[in-house]
């Protein structure tokens, strides 16, 4: 149904929805510095270079940060053994099994690319009526946005053409809008839905600014901890995230998965040790250095899907 001034019904019950919430449920008070999440440079020429040790000093890396790095994100995952897909995604690091048994008993970090998973970024009036054109419920949806800023939850999308169900973690960000991480198909629908394959101002595909890394494990949560990353999503719901600063620039670290269990309604929304780091691609490099330096061990695509089968499994 559509209102007499040209919004849709549903939009205004998500608009009420989202004035339902009040400034002092946000988890973390927003940072003026990072206020625009992704207003940041595109990086799409990587260049060698040498960081100082104490250039991580934002958060409390500096004392667990090597003398220096060189390289940027793939020369180190080159360099720690990595095995890539035709895209550049590293998909081993020489063994699989031994991968796999560190996602079950202790931490990896995983690059999740930007082919099977996308980032996009849903803002305006239309957001939710997005949402809902690429398949998602409008209960589900209005509910989603009731959660308020630094929330969120998985969203399931039932696909008029596909014919099948997959799921997409939704983030709410200060000022209404939508961080998600989505399968690469419901990520197509929805920039469609937003009014074309390349997507709109309603819609925006995050590639070009990006990195997508993953940290999952049992001990991903200590590894936030230990970053003094404080008030960590990991014991909290799905789609709970904040925002931290690293070399001058913004990491979103969610409380997500849900996006890797598409179609298996009874584990899709729950916790899977899985926090999702999204990072500017220009210091996507670093980001890996210093994990991995916290004991997050490198681990490629492969074992990830082998450990998505087996927790499916259970």
């Amino acid at each position: 149904r559509v209102h007499p001034r040209g919004r849709s019904m549903f939009a205004m019950r998500v608009a009420a929805a989202r004035a339902l919430v009040a400034p002092s449920r946000r988890a973390i008070s927003p940072n003026p510095r990072f206020g625009k999440t992704f207003g940041v440079p595109t990086h799409r020429h990587r260049k060698h270079r040498v960081v100082p040790k104490n250039a991580a000093a934002e958060i409390d890396l500096d004392a667990l940060m090597p003398d220096s790095i060189e390289g940027d994100l793939e020369g180190l995952q080159e360099e720690a053994g990595a095995v890539f897909d035709e895209t550049g995604v590293p998909l081993s690091y020489g063994d699989t099994q031994a991968e796999l048994e560190t996602l079950r008993t202790k931490v990896g970090v995983v690059d999740r690319g930007n082919q099977k998973w996308r980032l996009l970024r849903l803002s305006g009036a239309s957001a939710a009526d997005v949402l809902v054109e690429a398949g998602a419920g409008e209960d589900a949806v209005t509910t989603l946005f009731a959660k308020g800023p630094n929330k969120g939850s998985a969203l399931t999308f039932s696909s008029v053409w596909t014919y099948k169900k997959e799921v997409a973690t939704c983030h709410v960000q200060a000022g209404g809008g939508l961080l998600v991480v989505a399968p690469a198909g419901v990520a197509d629908i929805l920039l469609q839905a937003a009014g074309g394959g390349g997507g709109s101002e309603t819609c925006v595909d995050l590639a070009e600014r990006c990195s997508f890394l993953s940290l999952v494990g049992p001990n991903a949560g200590a590894l936030l901890q230990a970053a003094g990353v404080t008030g960590g999503s990991m014991d909290q719901s799905m789609g709970t995230h904040r925002t931290f600063g690293f070399e001058g620039r913004p990491v979103v670290a969610c409380n997500g998965g849900g996006e890797l269990f598409s179609g298996n309604e009874t584990i899709e929304h729950e916790k899977h040790g899985v926090v999702n780091l999204i990072v500017d691609e220009g210091v996507a490099g670093l980001l890996w250095a210093a994990v991995t330096n916290l004991g997050a061990e490198p681990v490629g695509l492969t074992a990830l899907e082998a450990w998505v089968a087996q927790v499916a499994e259970r």
